[in-house]
This record gives structure tokens, sequence and C-alpha cells, in this order.
């Protein structure tokens, strides 16, 4: 990993910045149109919609493993909010006023290396969300003792206009974009991992703080992009237009389309950054294809992004279904990953098959090479699982990006020959697999049946 975060060192200085060209992205002088992914927990794990586990740091295998799906995939972009918005808890870029932590700082800082030596931009979130109601904008309240009851992102008119949230917003705008990161010993202002700065989970905010605020981060940071809404796009300041675009919450292309048109006018490139894929937000398979296309050719949407990419988790199966229901009714009505995550290249939710959300993520993946003027590549080999325990004779691996099934291997040596005792008979989902005495190894294969390495040899006595 040392030698891997060195290159990236270097390669961070001079490399070019995406910049906006009228209503296009541009990068070195060239169209940059992309389909990306939402990862909200890159930086802080359990802090948006909240899983069983968090608030928590994610692992160095799940940020890895979660870019290597996303490069799968076709994103050229992963948007997440943790990488700079959270406040007001133990393990948040801010726990309490004024105060930075270190130890979070240097989660978000593997993040941006490991993301710059896939060649992934990254959109991190000013102010967003955090595990309790009403958001970052809420904790920003608290601190300044503004009393707003029931606050929440749609009820905190205060915070676009109080002197002291406002300074308390710029404090900590300024930790983020001058902090230095300890892999790179790059500042964020000055990294072009960054493809631009989100205001504020959401886009549309009021003109005013959005000046205000816009006009603080330009003052900082002259290269980077800054990201609104469409309400906002007349704003000097403001680069880029963005919403999210979601049938679910009514909030559909009809919705969004008018936001589009606005972005035109003012000669302002648009991102969906937030989109729905499943069936609750598209109905079938093939509405969803037709929207995707409706995406490819407008040439005002300079990009887009799914909400939300999961990933493995560290030591066998994946990572929680964030902010889960147990009810199949609710899973499908209320803020639930069983129906907005994306475990690739597919598992069965309460919501959805894993024939359909394989079918949907390989759309998307189809619809990101697209956006990028490309035809999408053979997949990926997995790389090499890696066996991670062996509990009540059942054996456990870590999963492979990618991988779509598993062959488990016996030998009576360490040499071989080895033969395959379950031949891809095994995923993520399943618990394990029996085993006797020898030794075993695992086997990953990609969706195209095409066999990765195999783990390490793990004697079983």
């Amino acid at each position: 990993m040392g030698l891997l975060l060195a290159t990236v060192a270097a390669l961070a200085i001079g490399a070019p910045f995406v910049q906006q060209s009228g209503t296009q992205l541009t990068l070195s002088g060239k169209p940059f149109r992309f389909g990306g992914a939402n990862i909200e927990w890159l930086g802080l794990s359990g802090y948006g919609p909240s899983d069983p586990q968090g608030p928590r740091y994610p692992t160095v295998h799940e940020v890895g493993d979660a870019l290597d799906t996303a490069l799968e995939l076709g994103a050229t972009v992963v948007r997440s909010q943790t990488l700079a918005d959270s406040v007001g808890c133990p393990l948040c870029l801010e726990p309490a006023p004024g105060t930075f932590n270190e130890t979070a700082f240097r989660h978000a800082d593997y993040v941006v290396a490991a993301a710059r030596a896939r060649g992934i931009r990254l959109i991190p979130t000013l102010v967003g969300d955090d595990a309790r109601d009403g958001g970052g904008g809420c904790v920003y309240l608290a601190w300044n003792q503004v009393d707003v009851t029931g606050c929440s992102l749609s009820n905190m008119a205060p915070f676009y206009t109080d002197d002291g949230v406002i300074a308390a917003v710029e404090q900590h705008i300024a930790a983020v974009l001058n902090h230095v990161n300890l892999y790179t010993h790059v500042a964020y202002k000055d990294d072009p991992t960054i493809l631009g700065w989100d205001l504020l989970n959401g886009g549309n905010t009021p003109n005013d703080w959005t000046q205000t605020i816009a006009n603080y981060v330009r003052s900082l940071d002259s290269r980077h992009l800054i990201l609104s809404g469409a309400s906002n796009a007349l704003l000097p300041n403001v680069d880029v237009c963005v919403s999210f675009l979601y049938p679910h919450w009514a909030l559909g292309p009809s919705v969004v389309a008018p936001q589009i048109e606005a972005c035109r006018r003012a000669h302002k490139p648009f991102v969906v950054y937030e989109y729905g894929w499943d069936r609750t937000n598209f109905a079938t398979l093939s509405s969803f294809r037709a929207f995707l296309g409706s995406l490819e050719r407008n040439p005002e949407v300079a990009g887009d992004a799914f909400w939300a990419l999961e990933a493995h988790a560290d030591n066998h199966g994946w990572r929680p279904i964030p902010a889960d229901v147990s009810d199949p009714e609710a899973a499908a009505r209320v803020e639930s990953g069983e129906w907005w995550a994306i475990y690739y290249p597919g598992r069965r939710t309460l919501v959805t098959t894993a024939t359909d959300m394989a079918a949907r993520a390989q759309a998307i993946r189809r619809h990101d090479y697209a956006m990028a003027g490309l035809r999408p590549p053979p997949h990926a080999i997995p790389p090499a699982p890696a066996i991670t325990s062996l509990d009540n004779r059942r054996l456990f691996w870590r999963g492979s990006a990618g991988a779509a099934s598993y062959s488990i291997e016996h030998a009576s040596t360490v040499r071989g020959p080895w033969r395959a005792v379950c031949h891809r008979c095994a995923t993520d989902d399943s618990n394990g697999y029996p085993v006797e005495t020898g030794w075993y190894r695992v086997v990953p294969y990609n969706t195209d049946g095409r066999p990765g390495p195999a783990s390490a040899p793990r004697r079983v006595p």
C-alpha cells in the first residue's frame, strides 16, 4: 500500500481539474460526461441512513471493494456525503464546535488517495445528513442555541440566516478545504481528485445563503467546481446545477425537467446526482432503461449517479442493508436500503429479486459507459478472495468485487492437486461452506463465468 500511495501523491500534483464550459463539463479541454455512484458511507459508515453497525469508520477492504465495484459498473465519479459533512458525533470530522478529529480526517484521506489511484473523481457534500432526524444543519443550529422545534432538513429556516450558524458552517468548510491529506500531502482544495463541492445535500437552497457560502468556498478554492440547485443557477460562483430524481418520492423526470431547462438558460451543466433505480421508482426494467436512455440523449445532462452502492463486509458476505426494516410492505415505502441499496452483481431484498437487481445493475453499467461515449468492456476478473475464518467446520471468506459465484476447491496437501467440491455453487449470501479435513481454497467467478485467482489455501485439521 505504501508504494501505491506514494505513486498517488506524485500523480495528484499537476493532474487536471474537471472544469465547466457553458453547459458542459470538460477535462483537459475535452468534454467530460459521467455515470456515477453514490457511496455515502466512505467517510463514516452509519452516519446517514443508519446501518446496524454505525457510526463507525469503514475498513480499508470495504473502501477498496466499493471503489472497485464502482469501476466495474463504469462509474468515473463517486459522490460521498460523509467525506466532508459529518458533524456532532464522536467519530465525526467535527465532533464539537470548532473541534476537528484527525482520526476522521485520516480515514477520509485514505478514501481520496484510493479514489485517485483508480482514476475516480469525488463529489463530497459540505452540509448533509446524519444518523439523527434533521441532519447536519440542525446540529449547527443546536450548537448555536437556535431553537427550532422539530428541526429537519425541510424545517430549519434560521440555519440560512443566523450569523453564528453561518460562521460555524464556514469554519467547518475552511477546516475541510485547507486539510492536507496524510497520504498524498496535497490539501483538499488543491486536489483534482475532487470534482467539486456539493454545498448542501438536496441542492436547492436560498439564494442569499448560497451566494454567501459559494463566495466563501471560492475565496479559499479557486479551482474546484461548486454545485447547487437550479434555483441558484444564476449565482456567479455556482458552476453546476444538481438535483435528486426519485419517482418514489414524487420527484420524477417531469418534476426535474424545468430545473434542467432553468440550468440550460443559465448556461450551466446539470447533474442528476441521485437517482432511484429499483421497481419502486421504475416499475419495469424496460421503463428504467428508457429513463437512462433519456439521460444519455439529453446534452444538458453532464452526469448522473445512482443511489446507492454497497460493498462486501470485512469478514464474510455483505455490509448490512442500510436503514433496514423487516416489514415487506413498509420496505417498499419508507426510507430503506431494501429498495435503494445495490449489491453488485445482485442479491435478493424484501423489495427486489436478485435477478432484477442484477439486470438493473447491468443497465446502469451500460449507461455509465454510454455517458462516456464508450462500449462496455468485458466484465473485470474478480480479485482473489481471502479465507477469513473457520467456524464450526464451516469455511468463511471475504468477498471479491464483481464476483457472481465461487467454487470451493479441496486438496490433501497444500501443493494440490485441487478438486472442486463445489463448482460455482456458493455466493456471498451463502452461510459459508461445510468442510472436512484437508486444504481448501476459494475461486471467484464473474458474471461471464470467468474465474479469478484463488484465495490463499487454508488447512482444516
